[in-house]
């Protein structure tokens, strides 16, 4: 067996039997071998086939972003326009008329990122607005949430929608005082519009997930969640991982209710390979907090009475769940508000009893009251956080949630605190820094862009955010035992970056210098 040595480095493991080392062996497999002093490996190995000096930089395991969706960045840095920041809907309207016409042959016209609480109009666009843009061409803008989404008039013409279109369970159609519709479609009556947008080819998809594992490398993420794939993208996946051409690790969720229709997708086969891992399916329970979807149990500010939107019925979220879990799926489930989070745990409580094995998790869990945090406890599950939402999306909150509501919301600490594991994650493009770095700081500080503060109670430290992006997140994937820490046996996937965090009062202008996956370098920093 052939081995190489990675040595004088700073290496901060994440395995408490061995926090710190300042050399590792890898083999030939991309597998460490050991991990310790140089002088520790120099005795344990007759000789090395490469010797790499790291002249003291720091070292990390990769980081796992545990909910993002990797093929809709790729999608923003590819096919469709990116409007998240802008700040007016007058910019708004002269980005989408260049991007129309420096892509005439797009038969759609797609664009996401919109966030009315930055829009010096604060409001939405409508169909006016995008009509005055674009006519001929049918045109859907997503906001920054992808829980809303603004279509045209020849979107509505071409998905045969008007005001006499039924609204589906969990979905809202906004109309106007006269009932003429403002093109204002919200949760699942997206797929009204969406699923008459043409299907992506594989080509395509293998686009926008090349490009984005590009990018999630230079950002030192070397394993992902994808956590809502469709059949088509599901495929797509597959392939790309049986022709080599993954560059990061993903476990992907199969979605089981689509919107916009009741149809239930049907259940894959489970997948698993060093690259792609395939055993959890995907539900949605409410809508999004920075919209005031999230059902949540008082009202939201500023509103008559209104709490957001459950998303699904108990009965069939249970019976399409335990289909699932009776085929040896682990279920992971959107629950924001309160009520939401209740619903997902009261069917994971029944799904419990037929299989005490599984792990499943909720995905954001924006609130959680004392026995929620019991029935996390006892059946061993995760919760997926995401606290850049305080960073990028404080205003909206501030906006439409009490002032009761801002302490406690996104409760990282409470997580900790009862001992359940913590993943942490960007939920991108939700938002658009997906810098783990500046989420790490976000969690341990709770600071909004401005400076603002919210939930001072629920800061963690740096060793807490750190773990929950490395190890909490492998726990997540029920891959603890290959990754998620520098410990004997794991892959070698591992960063270099600029500083050593510990020594920082501000971590979120921390680079990545290198990235490497199996022992093998995938992305290094262009000087």
């Amino acid at each position: 067996m052939t081995v190489r040595l990675f040595y004088n480095a700073n290496i901060i493991t994440m395995d408490n039997a061995l926090p710190k080392a300042d050399a590792l062996v890898i083999n030939n497999s991309g597998i460490i071998e050991a991990v310790g002093t140089e002088s520790e490996m120099r005795k344990q190995f007759a000789a090395f086939s490469n010797e790499t000096n790291f002249h003291g930089q720091t070292m990390l395991p990769g980081l796992n972003d545990a909910h993002i969706h990797v093929w809709k960045i790729g999608h923003l840095r590819t096919y469709m326009l990116d409007v998240r920041g802008v700040k007016s809907i007058v910019a708004f309207k002269s980005l989408l008329k260049e991007f129309a016409v420096n892509n005439p042959n797009s038969q759609w016209i797609l664009a996401r990122g919109i966030n009315e609480m930055v829009l010096e109009e604060k409001r939405l666009p409508t169909k006016e607005d995008l009509d005055e843009v674009i006519s001929d061409r049918p045109v859907f803008v997503i906001r920054t949430c992808a829980h809303i989404g603004i279509a045209n008039s020849k979107a509505l013409a071409v998905s045969n929608v008007n005001e006499n279109t039924a609204v589906p369970f969990g979905g809202e159609i906004r109309k106007n005082i006269d009932g003429s519709l403002q093109g204002i479609f919200i949760e699942r009556a997206l797929g009204l519009i969406m699923n008459n947008i043409p299907e992506f080819t594989f080509e395509e998809y293998k686009t926008m997930l090349l490009e984005a594992h590009k990018y999630l490398l230079s950002l030192g993420i070397t394993s992902a969640t994808d956590p809502a794939a469709n059949e088509d993208l599901l495929a797509a996946y597959i392939k790309l991982d049986q022709e080599g051409l993954l560059k990061v690790r993903m476990n992907v969720f199969p979605l089981r209710i689509p919107d916009g229709s009741d149809e239930i997708q049907v259940l894959p086969e489970q997948y698993e390979s060093e690259f792609l891992q395939i055993k959890t399916v995907k539900f949605f329970s409410d809508g999004g907090l920075s919209s005031a979807t999230a059902a949540i149990n008082v009202p939201y500010k500023n509103t008559d009475g209104y709490k957001g939107v459950l998303r699904l019925e108990q009965d069939k979220f249970y019976a399409t769940a335990k289909e699932a879990v009776e085929k040896g799926f682990s279920i992971a489930t959107h629950a924001i508000g309160h009520q939401a989070v209740d619903l997902t745990l009261q069917v994971y409580r029944e799904l419990f009893k037929l299989n005490n094995t599984l792990k499943h998790r909720i995905e954001h869990v924006g609130f959680l009251s004392d026995e929620n945090s019991k029935d996390f406890q006892n059946m061993n599950m995760t919760a997926a956080m995401q606290p850049i939402f305080i960073y990028e999306l404080a205003n909206n909150f501030k906006n439409t949630l009490t002032d009761e509501l801002l302490e406690v919301v996104y409760p990282c600490k409470t997580i900790l605190d009862n001992g359940i594991n913590l993943a942490l994650s960007t939920d991108g493009p939700v938002v658009k820094e997906i810098n783990p770095w500046v989420n790490i700081e976000t969690a341990i500080t709770r600071k909004a862009a401005d400076g603002f503060v919210i939930g001072k109670n629920q800061k963690i430290t740096l060793q807490q955010a750190l773990h929950a992006y490395t190890m909490g997140s492998a726990k997540a994937d029920n891959l603890e035992n290959t990754k998620g820490s520098l410990s004997i046996g794991k892959y070698a996937d591992f960063i270099v970056i600029n500083r050593n965090p510990y020594e920082m009062n501000d971590v979120s202008i921390i680079e990545t210098i290198e990235t490497w996956i199996n022992g093998e370098l995938k992305y290094k920093k262009q000087e």
